[in-house]
């Protein structure tokens, strides 16, 4: 397909513009770079935080306005704690100022007599944008997988203690038994222990193929025993 033939790509912005003809302007190159701007216009500081939202794909600010500045609305951003980009279009702003503007946290500047340059500007934001959000969710992912790791070393060591215990109480239990004889009245108690035991020695399993991350092997189950052996529980 075409680039001409192309959807307009959705742009939900705010434009921080006093004029409303430059606010025109900056609208016009956007939808000639293929973007569909959803868009409101701001002047004031409270207006501007009353519209500042998550889902704001960009903020579009003017350097100076009668009242309101691009150096507030950049820490009014800081503050919210938003990952937006936030492009000045200013024709009043110098170099000096514009470094200064972008080590506070602006993403890029564009003159409105070079408007021509919004559309590269504005689709490198985005593209920036994207990668943060993807290197954040591998970092994430990354983060996520250590904890697991840290578990499955916590779940191996108590595995191993818990079976040790497990063996001296099925060890017991033998001797019980034994003791006790096959008539025994109490050797149905003894034999609960050593079965109770038996079970736990399977749940211990289960913890060591978590933490060393084995394939489990299926076996065919009987329920029927499994919720008589409950039962007695």
């Amino acid at each position: 397909m075409s680039k001409n033939n192309q959807s307009p790509k959705s742009l939900n912005i705010l434009i921080v513009e006093d004029s409303p003809d430059d606010a025109d302007l900056l609208l016009a190159e956007l939808k000639k770079s293929g973007f569909k701007p959803k868009w409101k216009r701001v002047e004031t500081e409270p207006d501007y935080l009353a519209n500042l939202e998550a889902r704001l794909d960009m903020v579009f600010s003017d350097f100076s306005l009668p009242e309101f500045s691009t150096a507030r609305a950049l820490e009014l951003l800081r503050e919210s704690k938003l990952e937006i980009p936030f492009i000045i279009v200013s024709g009043t702003i110098g170099e000096v100022r514009a470094v200064e503007s972008m080590k506070a946290g602006a993403t890029d500047y564009v003159l409105k007599d070079h408007l021509n340059r919004l559309g590269p500007v504005v689709k490198r934001a985005l593209l920036e944008m994207q990668e943060r959000a993807e290197r954040k969710k591998l970092e994430a992912q990354f983060i996520e997988a250590q904890k697991m790791e840290v578990v499955g070393h916590l779940a191996s060591g108590v595995a191993h203690d818990f079976n040790n215990i497990l063996g001296v109480i099925i060890g017991y239990g033998d001797l019980l038994m034994n003791e006790l004889g096959a008539e025994g009245s109490s050797r149905k108690y003894a034999e609960e222990i050593r079965h109770a035991a038996e079970r736990a020695v399977g749940l211990t399993r289960q913890l060591l193929l978590f933490s060393r991350k084995q394939a489990v092997q299926p076996i065919v189950l009987d329920l029927n025993e499994t919720i008589s052996g409950m039962d007695k529980m």
